[in-house]
This record gives C-alpha cells, sequence and structure tokens, in this order.
C-alpha cells in the first residue's frame, strides 16, 4: 500500500512534488477509504491536468524507481543510468540528482526509502523502517562515504557494500545477495506495485497475449471466471471469452530466422483470444458465433487490457498506476471500473488505484472525494506544479467540480493562444 510518493527533478517536476495517499480529515465517501496500521489511506487518486502539464511524467517516476529497485543489480560500471532525466529548462536543474522518496506498506510493514542520482552515480540512498510512529534507520548511504547501518540492521554487510558499483542501488544488490531483512522491502516494487504508463501498441498486446495463456491454462481459476464476467457484463455484446491453441503451421519463417527466435515467438503467440456473440434468427437466439478479438472494437479490445491488470490488482492488493485510464472507453463504464476499488466487498486485498484522465465527467458522478482529485499544471518557465483539491480555497463539498474546471476556476487547464495562428489562417 501506498502513503506518499515525492518526486524532484524529475523530467518536467522541477521543485519537489508529492503525492498524498492518507485520507484528509474530509467526510462522507466512506467506502473511498481503508484503514491500515491506524492510518486511513485513499483507495484511489485522479490526476487531472492540460496536455503536456507534467501528468504521465509524474507517472513514470513510479516506473523510473522501480526500474532502478528490480533491475540495478545488473547495470554494469561506470554505464549511464537510464531512468536519470532532470529537468532541462533550468541551467541549475540539468546537472542535479534525481530524487525520490516513498512511503509504502509492505506486508504489514511500514517503510520509507529514499533515492536521489545523478547520470552515473547513486547519491543518496536511505531505507527506513516504522514501529508505529519509530522510525528506525535500516541503512543509509551517501556518495563517497562508508554505509551506516542502523541497530536493527541484520545481513551482509562491508562485502556487499563493496560489491554494490555506484550507479547499483544497496537494496538491490543486498536482496541479489539473500540478505533476508530487506526481502519485504524489495518485494513491494517486485510484487505490489504494476505500473502502465499508456496502455497501447504493443503493452496492449502483450496484455492480452498473457491473458490468453490464463485464461487457456485454466479456465476454471477465479481470474478467468472474473475476467469473463467482467467482460460480458460490460454491454461489449459478448457472451463468452475464451482460449484457443494458435496452429503453428500458419506461421512460416525465413530460414535465416535462428531456431530459438521461432520457439520464443511460437510460445509467445501459442494463444488466440476469442469472443463469441449470439446469432439470431427472427429475433430469437439461435446459436453463437466466434471472433479473433482482433475484430473487435478498439474500446473492447483496450478493455481486455485494461480489466485485466485491474482484477489482478483487486486480488493481489496491488498499487495500479495507470495513464489514460479511460482510453476509447465509454465515461460509464470507466466509473464502473474505478468503482470497484471504492466497494470494501470487492477491493477487500486494499489495492489501490493512481491514474491520469481528460475524463471531466468523473468530476461530476460523485465517484471521488475532494483529497482524491489532483490537478497537475506549468508555471512560466515550464516547470509542473501538483495541487489537491481540497486544498484549493472555496472548494466545498456541494461544488460541481467538473463545471468549475472546465471554466478554469480549479487551474490545470490549457491556455489557448490562438490570435496568431487565426492570423495565418486568414493571410490566404
Amino acid at each position: 500500500m501506498l502513503l506518499k510518493f515525492t518526486v524532484e527533478n524529475f523530467r518536467s517536476m522541477r521543485d519537489r512534488i508529492e503525492l498524498d495517499m492518507t485520507k484528509s480529515a474530509l467526510k462522507g465517501h466512506t467506502g473511498n477509504y481503508f484503514e491500515a496500521q491506524d492510518r486511513k489511506l485513499l483507495s484511489t487518486s485522479v490526476i487531472y491536468g492540460a496536455n503536456a502539464s507534467g501528468k504521465s511524467g509524474f507517472l513514470r517516476a513510479f516506473q523510473a524507481l522501480e526500474y532502478l529497485v528490480l533491475k540495478s543489480a545488473d547495470f554494469k560500471l561506470d554505464k549511464t543510468i537510464a531512468s536519470y532525466e532532470p529537468f532541462l529548462l533550468d541551467e541549475d536543474s540539468q546537472g542535479r540528482s534525481v530524487k525520490f522518496e516513498i512511503d509504502y506498506i509492505s506486508n504489514d510493514n511500514h517503510y520509507e526509502y529514499i533515492v536521489s542520482y545523478s547520470r552515473k552515480e547513486i547519491e543518496t540512498e536511505e531505507l527506513s523502517i516504522f514501529n508505529g510512529n519509530y522510525k528506525s534507520l535500516l541503512f543509509s548511504r551517501e556518495r563517497g562515504k562508508d554505509i551506516k547501518f542502523g541497530d536493527s540492521y541484520r545481513g551482509g554487510k562491508k562485502l556487499i557494500e563493496r560489491m554494490t558499483l555506484p550507479n547499483q542501488l544497496f537494496l538491490s544488490k543486498a536482496v541479489e545477495n539473500n540478505v533476508e531483512l530487506l526481502l519485504d522491502a524489495y518485494r513491494f516494487f517486485d510484487s505490489k506495485l504494476r505500473i502502465y504508463p499508456i496502455l497501447e501498441g504493443m503493452a496492449e498486446e502483450d496484455l492480452k497475449r498473457l491473458y490468453a495463456r490464463r485464461l487457456a491454462e485454466d479456465a476454471g481459476s477465479s481470474f478467468s471466471r472474473k475476467f469473463n464476467a467482467l467482460i460480458c457484463a460490460l454491454d461489449t455484446g459478448i457472451t463468452q471469452v475464451s482460449a484457443e491453441e494458435t496452429n503453428s503451421d500458419m506461421f512460416h519463417f525465413p530460414d535465416s530466422i535462428p531456431s530459438d527466435v521461432k520457439v520464443k515467438f511460437l510460445d509467445r503467440y501459442r494463444y488466440d483470444i476469442k469472443t463469441y456473440h449470439n446469432v439470431f434468427k427472427k429475433g430469437k437466439i439461435v446459436g453463437q458465433k466466434a471472433f479473433d478479438v482482433r475484430d473487435e472494437s478498439a474500446g473492447t479490445k483496450n478493455l481486455f487490457a485494461l480489466g485485466g491488470i485491474i482484477i489482478e490488482a483487486l486480488e493481489e492488493g496491488h498499487v495500479l498506476v495507470v495513464d489514460e485510464l479511460e482510453k476509447n472507453l465509454h465515461p460509464d463504464i470507466t466509473t464502473f471500473l474505478i468503482r470497484l476499488f471504492h466497494r470494501p466487498d470487492i477491493n477487500r486485498n486494499r489495492a489501490q488505484l493512481i491514474f491520469a484522465t481528460h475524463d471531466v465527467s468523473q468530476l461530476s458522478h460523485d465517484t471521488f472525494r475532494r483529497d482524491q482529485v489532483w490537478f497537475v499544471e506549468k508555471d512560466e518557465c515550464g516547470a509542473s506544479t501538483m495541487f489537491r483539491c481540497s486544498d484549493i480555497e472555496g472548494v466545498r463539498a456541494d461544488t460541481p467540480l467538473d463545471k468549475w474546471y472546465m471554466a478554469g476556476r480549479l487551474g490545470a487547464t490549457p491556455v489557448i493562444q490562438d490570435e496568431n495562428f487565426l492570423v495565418e489562417m486568414q493571410e490566404d
């Protein structure tokens, strides 16, 4: 579970920006939050803003930190850290460190993890664990100095410290070397955090292939039943979903393709998703017709990817981060999917959804508390700022957020300067 995530000097976020998933003192919408370790945490947060305001960049910061934790143990000496993307529109920021801070709960343990890094080096790294309100240091690292270990740290120290390259995280290297004390802190990034910056192209295709395999190899599983029920419930015209094994003879490879590449390709495309629709005669159902999922609408195909990751999140208690959640979906379907996280009878594992959207209609559906709504906008220097709706003066429980937002009263809307364009268009 996520408590807070803070970003500084990453992409358009020159200054410190924080997303807080802790419930405020506001009342109402009791299903929109849950309790964890004497805290009340929000089940969802939605981010609004103009195009290029920094919404996607903020969500990509989650991915950058995840990448560092899961991959840095394999980084080679002196290689550039690929996720180093500082703010480039300020000369003072271009060479500064990128910094992330994350407060999270993993298996009932509350951690605070802080990382800052430059192009080729980890500048600082610190992991602490909480016992109630008492914060206990596990380790603290600063470039050019020996790692400081807290009294509660147990496991390899100096040997792993010497093995850790300047561009590698100590957390990643320690877990690679079986430091059991840090496994739980690491597993949050490996098992609980799921990030999908934009569902499109190959990402959607890979997800559909993944779910095709799950449907084919375990058709009676809880996931398969829920997946079927979700797709059929959302007015897609589909009555059943299944996966069938493809005929490998349909694929023809040039002789120059290595055999191991062929094997990997055939394994990836081993299953196809089939959708079934009723066939009618004189208004009565007389049978069913199978279709390849590629023949479905763009919205239905997107639903196959999005529906799968939402069901997994609810089943496993994931922190799910998604950009453009509403892509190709009717607003009512988007609302339905969001509200699954607000139902304690369905969201029993305390999953959380963090997403960006342009779908203003969600603000009019009485779906969110004001402390769940965030706005991102850029200043005159191109730096992003982010603020919470509940912190805006004059916004009350009965404020029509959708109308205020579209009227520009909440900020974070595009300023269209069309004078020069209109003059140019009229010149001819």
